[in-house]
């Protein structure tokens, strides 16, 4: 049986899944769902040289339905994500599996 220390999920999440889109295709979004406890390994790259430099942000997000009680489905997809510090969108998700059942989702971010 694998277990997952809770101590390791040290980050609280605020999530804002899409809700609709406007006349004018401005993206309307839900009331924040808060998320405790994850896991948010953020990464940020920087790209390109001189004038032209990109900084990205990216990371991944570990959601164990052990401790937060959520389903992460295609809804999630380009929800923003805050960490407290930075916004992020929700560009993809791996659900993992243990005997048939959902042991974490793998949920990444830029």
């Amino acid at each position: 049986l694998i277990m997952i220390d809770k101590r390791l999920l040290k980050d609280v999440i605020s999530v804002r899944k899409v809700a609709g889109r406007n006349d004018f295709g401005d993206v309307s979004y839900s009331d924040a769902l808060d998320i405790k406890p994850v896991r948010f390994d953020r990464s940020v790259s920087v790209t390109g040289t001189n004038n032209s430099k990109t900084r990205q942000k990216a990371g991944v997000i570990y959601i164990y339905p052990k401790f937060a009680n959520v389903t992460v489905d295609d809804s999630w997809l380009g929800a923003t994500v805050n960490d407290g510090a930075r916004d992020y969108t929700i560009t993809g998700y791996q659900p993992n599996y243990l005997n048939g059942k959902v042991f974490s989702y793998e949920i990444e971010v830029i």
